[in-house]
């Protein structure tokens, strides 16, 4: 029995799907914009984070809830005010839904240490323990001019 090789080319060329990888680029576009766009909502508010000298720039996570703690007292989350009882509402009902919760707190350096202690009570209300706080690199003093060697 003699089989016929096939002589002709293909119709078509074999190839990648393309509308399957484009889906997948613009959902991870879509992913990236969102992210972006809350960390520069918390980044816009009006808080001046102290400095310290050990500080380190740490690796944010999906979920973090991020709560500011502005020189006046007051509470804010996702651009929301809040009060003590607010937050800590609503860090009990993500506790219950998600364990394992963390909390990066950024308190302006002028706030008075009982308006972050409120923010503290709210996390250990809702039996959250992975807490961080945000700070700024101090400044490194720069060589002047007339020191510096030419």
């Amino acid at each position: 029995m003699r089989f016929k090789l096939f002589q002709g080319e293909l119709e078509e060329e074999p190839g990648l799907p393309m509308t399957s990888l484009i889906d997948i680029v613009f959902l991870l576009l879509i992913f990236y914009i969102s992210v972006s766009r809350i960390q520069q909502m918390d980044a816009q508010l009006s808080v001046r984070l102290p400095t310290a000298k050990a500080s380190e720039t740490p690796q944010r996570t999906i979920g973090d809830v991020v709560v500011n703690v502005r020189r006046d007292g007051s509470l804010v989350v996702n651009n929301q005010d809040l009060n003590a009882d607010q937050l800590r509402e609503r860090l009990v009902r993500l506790a219950e839904l998600f364990p394992g919760q963390s909390v990066i707190i950024r308190s302006d350096q002028g706030a008075e240490w009982r308006y972050v202690c409120s923010a503290l009570d709210a996390c250990s209300a809702a039996d959250i323990w992975n807490i961080k706080f945000a700070v700024m690199p101090e400044p490194t003093p720069s060589a002047s001019p007339s020191t510096a060697s030419p």
